[in-house]
């Protein structure tokens, strides 16, 4: 069977989103971990919201001869460090190189966009995508684990929702401790509507976050991020009560798990070009 890899297009979201549902729950229910897309419904939403963003480029495979859908890959690139993902195929069509060609493709528009970071998470029971990244080049950075967000027993007097006017001194933030900026993510999630808190230390902002598999934080203190990781769970809707953290950040992950926050799963983090690891204490979102 000839495979095609193309642009995703309005008209695949049904189809692609029916696919990452598949895909992902196939793979979790075989190895007992939590799914993350839940139903058709909610693959749908999340093909729909990468591939009508014009900062993310989206790659569809598909059978040349009968225009079926295989599956999808995508790359954001709203700010320098691209963001790889979710890669999905289908269950009944994997294992025969269309993951290859769907990395291929948004490698290739990462350099023709000349992007040289490049980012993505890797599901630790998916054995053969770390091989897969492994061999197009990515290189293994840490261990992190997606945790179960408890809510904190009351309001923190510190903590308030981000708005516009914070975009600057969170840009500092983000170049701080990323060492890069990210300013153009952040306002499209505030412009979407996701759930985001700064941290304010005697009026100066001293780091911020926002929570879900999409969101990412930084903080100059581990006490810091973990009071606004779990002060956000108590005003962001139950599908926002999680996070990733890198296990690196030992002193932060024992100050979550002390206020209650628990594992659920393991992913790796993996680079394409060069690194230099965060500083501070910091949280990913799934793609950066």
């Amino acid at each position: 069977m000839p495979i095609s890899i193309i642009p995703v297009k309005p008209d695949h979201i049904p189809a692609l989103g029916e696919i990452c549902h598949l895909a992902f729950s196939a793979l979790q229910d075989r190895h007992g971990v939590e799914r993350d897309f839940d139903t058709v419904e909610i693959g749908q939403m999340v093909i729909s919201l990468f591939a009508t963003r014009p900062d993310i480029a989206g790659f569809a495979a598909i059978d040349t001869d009968t225009g079926k859908l295989l599956g999808s890959n995508f790359l954001a690139y709203s700010d320098p460090v691209a963001g790889v993902g979710p890669i999905t195929i289908h269950p009944d069509e994997q294992s025969r190189g269309i993951g290859r060609l769907l990395m291929l493709a948004v490698m290739e528009e990462a350099e023709r966009r000349g992007i040289a970071h490049v980012r993505l998470f890797q599901e630790t029971i998916n054995t053969c995508s770390l091989s897969l990244y492994t061999k197009l080049g990515f290189d293994w950075r840490d261990a992190a684990s997606l945790i179960r967000i408890n809510p904190a027993p009351k309001d923190d007097p510190r903590i308030r929702p981000l708005t516009t006017a914070d975009l600057p001194l969170v840009d500092e933030i983000s170049k701080r401790h990323y060492h890069s900026t990210r300013i153009k993510e952040v306002a499209d999630m505030l412009r979407l509507g996701f759930p985001g808190f700064v941290l304010a230390d005697r009026h100066l902002i001293t780091g911020y976050f926002f929570p879900g598999l999409l969101g990412h934080g930084f903080a100059v203190t581990d006490e810091g991020l973990a009071s606004l990781v779990t002060h956000s769970a108590r005003h962001a809707p139950p599908q926002f009560h999680k996070a990733i953290l890198p296990l690196s950040e030992n002193n932060l992950h024992r100050e979550l798990m002390a206020r209650g926050c628990r594992s659920i799963k393991m992913f790796n983090y993996m680079t394409l070009g060069p690194w230099q690891p965060p500083a501070g204490a910091w949280m990913p979102c799934i793609g950066m």
